[in-house]
């Protein structure tokens, strides 16, 4: 009787250990998989920063020709950056632990749904201009409302976009949709490369030693938040926005 009772115990046992193995094996991960991974990392790290780059010379070009003037940032605002930065991130990690991450990561989809929508418009817009045949016309809108008269007259709202545009717009409506409803990899990869695209192109430094000062600053940044404290880890793990390079598994 106590040979049996031992026995049923120990296939008990091997039972639990098995369903336990079972439940947290991992399947291998394949040599092509793990190639994929690294060159999407590369090609989603490189590709943003050399079309940013060529796409900030056109914009200031175009500043220049049109008058414009452009903003560059200084030694102090790269200074202040990273702690600018930091704060940011230590109120979302407070925020985190007093609501709930749902409610918060509700209000950012909607927030960054806004911003991708115009980021990635934005980024669309030489592609669609490229793309559309000749024969459909690009026809020119412009909205102006000023307040005042004569010498008094200030603008309100001075916007020129054309019919492509608009196109652009409805893409990424659409994008932004499938993000929202979805939370699709793809959707919130196109999202993080408008960003970063759009970053490198409207950011522009006066001189090297602000770049070095920025980098020196992020560099900081980064080995405080990330290996001081774990508020970068428990931030980057609750936060749900296109700013994290999702891959789907291969």
């Amino acid at each position: 009787m106590a040979e049996s009772a031992t026995e049923n115990l120990i296939n008990i046992e091997e039972a639990v250990k098995e369903t336990v193995k079972n439940a947290t094996d991992k399947p291998p991960t394949s040599i092509e998989g793990i190639a994929i991974a690294y060159l999407s990392l590369v090609i989603m790290a490189v590709l943003p920063i050399f079309f940013g780059a060529f796409r900030s010379v056109k914009y200031l070009k175009e500043q220049k020709e049109s008058g414009e003037r452009h903003e560059t940032m200084s030694n102090k605002d790269a200074l202040m950056f990273p702690l600018i930065a930091s704060a940011a991130l230590f109120g979302l990690y407070i925020f985190f632990q007093f609501f709930s991450k749902e409610y918060i990561n509700l209000l950012l989809t909607g927030y960054f749904f806004f911003l991708g929508v115009l980021a990635l418009s934005h980024l669309l817009s030489p592609i669609i201009s490229f793309m559309v045949p000749a024969c459909i016309p690009n026809v020119s809108y412009h909205i102006h409302f000023t307040r005042g008269e004569d010498d008094t007259r200030s603008d309100i709202v001075n916007y020129k976009f054309t019919s492509y545009d608009i196109i652009c717009i409805f893409i990424s409506l659409a994008m932004g949709g499938w993000y929202i409803l979805k939370k699709h990899w793809i959707a919130n990869n196109l999202f993080g490369i408008a960003f970063a695209v759009n970053g490198v192109e409207l950011l522009h430094l006066n001189n090297v030693v602000t770049g070095c000062i920025l980098l020196c600053g992020l560099f900081i940044y980064d080995i405080f938040w990330v290996f001081g404290t774990n508020v970068m880890v428990t931030v980057a793990k609750s936060f749900e926005a296109p700013i994290k390079h999702y891959k789907e598994n291969i």
